[in-house]
C-alpha cells in the first residue's frame, strides 16, 4: 500500500511538469524475484512516459532473472530486448549496462564483486563512440564509488566496489572525454563524486523516508542535477 502512495504522488508530480521524457531506475524494482512481482511492477509502472530499468542485484536473484524479465515486462528496456541498451535522445545518450556480481552473467546470490564483463566493457566502448559531439550517461547498478569519508565520519570510503570496477570506468573516461555522468543505486544513499571531470552519482531508494528522486537535465552544453522529496 505505502509503495502505491509513493508511486502515484510520483506520477503526479511527473505529470505535473509536463516535459518530463522519460524515467530511468536505476534497479532493485523488487526485492525477490517472481513472474508476480515482475507482472506488478510492469503494471505499476505503465506510465504516459517510458520508464527504463537497470537490472539491480535483487532483481537478478535466480539464473533466469533475465528471460524473465524480457519476456514478462519488455517494456523496460525500450526497444532493444535485451538488458544492456541505449536511450537515445536530441541531447544525450544513456547507455544502461547493469553490472554482473559473478562469472555467471545477471545472477546474483550472495557476491557483491560488482564487475563488467568482456561483451559489456565492448558495448560500452562502441557506444560511446557514437555520437561523440554529445554527452554521454551510463547507468549501472553497483556505484562506482564508495561514499565519501565526509559523508558518514570514517577514515575511508564506505561500500566502496572492487578496484577492478573503478578502474574500467575511470579507463572508459579517459578514453572518451564526452562520458560526463555515472548514475548508480544500490547502497540508498545520495553521493556525488567528482573524478576527472565525470559526475559519479547514486541516490536514496524512493521507497524509503525521505522518498526522494533526482531530476536531470540536459541542454546543449550543459547539465544539471536536483534532488526532488516526495515527503510533503
Amino acid at each position: 500500500k505505502q509503495t502505491a502512495e509513493i508511486l502515484t504522488a510520483l506520477k503526479a508530480y511527473l505529470h505535473g511538469q509536463g516535459d518530463i521524457d522519460f524515467v530511468l531506475h536505476g534497479g532493485d524494482m523488487i526485492g525477490t524475484l517472481s513472474d508476480a512481482g515482475i507482472v506488478a511492477s510492469a503494471t505499476a509502472f505503465d506510465w504516459d512516459v517510458p520508464v527504463h530499468l537497470c537490472l539491480g542485484n535483487h532483481d537478478l536473484d535466480s539464473p533466469t532473472a533475465v528471460e524473465r524479465w524480457l519476456a514478462l515486462a519488455p517494456g523496460f528496456f525500450g526497444d532493444s530486448g535485451k538488458p544492456v541498451y541505449t536511450v537515445a535522445t536530441e541531447d544525450c545518450r544513456i547507455h544502461v549496462v547493469p553490472n554482473h556480481w559473478c562469472e555467471e552473467p545477471y545472477y546474483w546470490r550472495d557476491s557483491l564483486d560488482a564487475q563488467f564483463s568482456t561483451d559489456q566493457l565492448t558495448y560500452l566502448t562502441e557506444a560511446l563512440d557514437v555520437e561523440p559531439n554529445l554527452p554521454h550517461i551510463v547507468q549501472t547498478h553497483s556505484p562506482v564509488f564508495g561514499v565519501p569519508e565526509e559523508q558518514t565520519g570514517f577514515v575511508e570510503p564506505f561500500h566502496s566496489p572492487a578496484p577492478a570496477f573503478t578502474a574500467a570506468f575511470i579507463e572508459l573516461a579517459s578514453r572518451h572525454p564526452h562520458l560526463k555522468c555515472v548514475l548508480g543505486a544500490h547502497n540508498h544513499i545520495n553521493t556525488h563524486v567528482v573524478h576527472d571531470g565525470v559526475h559519479f552519482v547514486t541516490s536514496s531508494a524512493l521507497v524509503e523516508v525521505p522518498f526522494e528522486f533526482k531530476i536531470l537535465e540536459v541542454t546543449p552544453g550543459a547539465m544539471a542535477m536536483s534532488t526532488v522529496s516526495l515527503n510533503d
